[in-house]
């Protein structure tokens, strides 16, 4: 009896989730919805629309979380793990956000992802291993 290791099943989910193996361009979408929901929770913040605020507060940690899982934290990767950290400071700028209204707590939330989006641009896909 064949016995398959948590690496080979994640690795296989991984790879369904993104039809082959995933690289660096699958991130840049998923910082890019994750700005989109900061924006909206943003312009509801501005508008003193707290329902529509937190929905999309809300939208942005879940997306979060799929983004977590999808990581290969492995020991011998460092992409991932490194990833795992600035994904727990954008969920501690997301809390900030909606318990104290914060739209400076959004800014930094959109900051933050403006610059791993700027600075995947200047990363080679085919050398940085997701």
């Amino acid at each position: 009896m064949n016995e398959i290791s948590m690496d080979a099943i994640n690795t296989t989910y991984r790879a369904a989730m993104f039809d082959g193996e995933p690289g660096l361009h699958w991130l840049r979408q998923g910082w890019r919805g994750l700005r989109h929901y900061g924006r909206r929770a943003r312009m509801a913040l501005e508008q003193n629309d707290q329902p529509a605020k937190a929905l999309m507060i809300a939208r942005a940690d879940e997306l979060l979380n799929v983004m977590s899982g999808l990581l290969d934290t492995a020991d011998a990767t460092t992409l991932g793990p490194a990833l795992m950290t600035i994904y727990a400071a954008l969920r501690f700028t997301l809390l900030r956000a909606n318990t104290e209204n914060s739209l400076d707590a959004l800014q930094d939330f959109d900051a933050a992802l403006s610059m791993l989006d700027r600075d995947l641009i200047k990363t080679s896909e085919s050398v940085v291993p997701a």
